[in-house]
This record gives C-alpha cells, structure tokens and sequence, in this order.
C-alpha cells in the first residue's frame, strides 16, 4: 500500500531532502519548498499535486493509486484488470 511522504526541495538548486533539519543546511541562500508525495511499496513515487482535487488527475487518492501500479505495461494492465473485477464483485 501507497504511503504518503514529505519530501523538501530546494528551489534554486533542486536538491531533495528528507528531513527538514538537513534542508535548513540549504537556506542560506534560498527558501525551502515542501512538496508531497506518495511513495508505493516498490519505492515509486508520485508527486502530488497542491491544488488538485483529491480524486482527480494529480490529487492525493489518484497519486496513491499510481504509485502502487506498475510501470511496466504488462504487469501494468493485469493490476488494472484485478481493480476492475474488485470493483464489479462488489
């Protein structure tokens, strides 16, 4: 299952930290961004968008959803297919 994580970005140079402390080291020269993102039980992760709504293209439940699919196609389109029969049993 998909968990969400914060991770902080730094704006200027786009470095990515896990804790907020080791992105303080950045500020000096420039603010720290904190961004969201889900991240699946294979370790993809899929960045979730602010100002989306939770069920649509790039919102919280779509985010989760995508990082625990594959990105191969194949096993891709069989997780799909499980979804869909999940779905109709119910």
């Amino acid at each position: 299952m998909a968990r969400i994580k914060v991770w902080y970005r730094c704006p200027t140079c786009q470095k990515q930290h896990n804790k907020e402390s080791d992105a303080i080291a950045c500020r000096n020269n420039h603010p720290i961004l904190a961004e969201s993102w889900a991240v699946g039980k294979d370790g993809k992760a899929v960045r979730i968008s602010d100002h989306c709504a939770p069920n649509g293209l790039g919102g919280i439940n779509w985010a989760l959803r995508e990082a625990d699919l594959s990105d191969n196609i194949k096993i891709r389109t069989r997780q799909l297919e499980e979804e869909t029969d999940e779905r109709n049993e119910r």
